[in-house]
């Protein structure tokens, strides 16, 4: 097995258990993952979340969009604003249900979990984990935008 084929199936292993972990802490909270990824994305926006935006970090539709944003502003989970300078946009911000229960507190969750393995890290270590994560997060966001945009083009090949 070569280098690449090793990181491939580390990445996907890991993903897949770190999957298990927001889908327990989902349950932990009482809404679905894709209500929980959702929350995290509208709380890293810092304010400047749209729902076409969420629906782009999702892979969801409009109208999927729409009714996820309703539960989840129904809960007090979310709250929708007008834009500031956009007369037809929305910004969406947590609302007061979302500091309910531990709701976000994953990283505690995580950090409790992996905590002692990251802090055998040297500094140059972590700096040389951050880079690759940093960078293969950057690629394969820009990579499934670029596959996506080809679908939505009907493209027959993709890359």
């Amino acid at each position: 097995m070569d280098q690449v084929d090793e990181l491939e199936d580390l990445l996907r292993e890991l993903s897949a258990e770190l999957g298990q972990v927001y889908r327990w802490a989902a349950e932990q909270a009482g809404v679905n993952q894709t209500d929980l990824m959702s929350l995290y994305f509208i709380r890293s926006s810092e304010g400047s979340a749209t729902p076409k935006a969420l629906a782009e970090h999702l892979g969801l539709t409009s109208g999927a969009t729409a009714i996820l944003l309703n539960r989840l502003e129904a809960r007090g989970l979310i709250q929708r604003t007008p834009h500031p300078t956009d007369r037809r946009a929305v910004l969406l911000s947590l609302g007061a249900g979302a500091s309910e229960k531990g709701l976000l507190d994953l990283r505690e969750t995580v950090r409790r979990l992996n905590g002692s393995v990251i802090d055998e890290l040297t500094a140059e270590e972590a700096e040389v984990v951050k880079r690759f994560m940093h960078r293969l997060l950057a690629n394969t966001r820009d990579s499934l935008r670029r596959i996506r945009s080809q679908e939505a083009k009907g493209a027959d090949h993709l890359p």
